[in-house]
């Protein structure tokens, strides 16, 4: 069996809906099923094969110390048959069954392993599939996330008028609070997002259009356009995609539990941050082109907060709602702005 071979099987056995997983290896018992590894394979190569295919992973055991916090939600099915053997050990989820790669402990050296398990669905509230670990991640509908944020968060400008959900109206509305002349800026779209490979939010190009990239409220952080490369999302993106890659396999990333987003795969890709230390994101998956929820986590380094709202709604409510929260800045009474980047061509800036 060569690599192609062992990733056909391990796709085979993890199909929804496939046969009872019962190993065939002596003292294993029942619910998960260990595949044979041929010996011309190495781990960093199937790492990254399996992320590819199945978005960010998570590390249940580095160096022979094993996450004391895994449960049957993360991952302790694949566990389980090596008790007092693992060395390393990476899961990934694929709808009821777990995949996992690693090592483990074999007379004076190690053996690289490959196993499926069983893995109890999703529940409908849960964040899609591929987010089986999203403890950590508090999901906020759009509409809780809009009544929680009235009475009391509109301005003058803004009684008796309803508040648009077309997301590039809201674009529209933002720049309508920060009394912004649209630059007009031009981007080669198809270029930009061949190279990301996913289109990116219409609502979010019409910002990018009007902006640029730069600060918002003299403390909110927009990503665009910037020659000066700090507030340039391809940029910033392409830096964050190499630290990520280079940071060494099975490391943790800062983003955990997502990763970056590379394409043709899932994670986060971010779009704003303040000059506190939120950051703002859109949860990027290859296999759902056109779904781009907001990830926001704030500087005190608790849960990500997942929105299903546009960007531009978003941007909007941090900026306008002061009961947006832990998000909204209103309430410091720091004025609707915006500057452009340092970078930004002398023609772009507003008179």
């Amino acid at each position: 069996m060569g690599e192609q071979e062992l990733l056909e099987a391990v796709a085979a056995v993890a199909r929804p809906g496939g046969r009872e997983l019962v190993c065939g290896r002596p003292g294993h018992q029942a619910g998960h099923v260990c595949l044979t590894v041929p010996g011309t394979v190495d781990l960093s190569v199937l790492l990254k094969e399996f992320n590819r295919r199945h978005g960010q992973l998570r590390n249940l055991a580095m160096g022979g110390y094993i996450d004391p916090t895994v449960t049957e939600r993360t991952g302790l099915p694949l566990l389980a048959p090596f008790a007092g053997e693992l060395v390393e050990m990476r899961a990934w989820a694929s709808g009821s069954r777990w995949i996992g790669c690693g090592a483990v402990r074999a007379g004076d050296g190690e053996q690289l392993v490959v196993l499926v398990a069983e893995r109890a669905a999703p529940s409908p509230d849960a964040p899609p599939e591929g987010d089986p670990w999203a403890d950590s991640v508090i999901r906020v509908p759009a509409q809780e996330a809009r009544d929680a944020a009235r009475p009391g968060t509109r301005t003058a400008a803004e009684a008796g008028r309803e508040l648009p959900e077309d997301p590039c109206t809201w674009a529209q509305r933002v720049i309508e609070l920060t009394g912004w002349k649209p630059l007009g800026i031009s981007a080669d779209w198809p270029a930009i997002e061949e190279e990301l490979g996913v289109p990116l939010p219409a609502d979010y190009k019409k910002l990018y259009e009007a902006f640029g990239g730069g600060v918002f409220s003299e403390s909110v952080y927009f990503l665009g356009r910037d020659e000066g490369i700090s507030f340039d999302l391809l940029t910033q993106w392409r830096v964050a995609v190499s630290v990520d890659r280079d940071s060494g396999l099975g490391s943790v990333s800062a983003l955990d539990p997502y990763g970056v987003y590379a394409p043709g795969g899932k994670g986060l890709v971010a779009w704003g941050s303040t000059e506190w230390a939120d950051e703002y994101c859109w949860l990027i998956d290859a296999r759902r082109p056109g779904e781009y929820p907001v990830l926001a986590r704030s500087h005190d380094g608790g849960p990500w907060h997942w929105y299903d709202m546009s960007t531009s709604e978003f941007l909007y409510r941090v900026l306008a709602d002061a009961a947006f929260q832990p998000f909204g800045i209103a309430q410091y009474d720091l004025g609707a702005t915006f500057e452009p980047g340092s970078g930004a061509p002398a023609d772009d800036r507003q008179p």
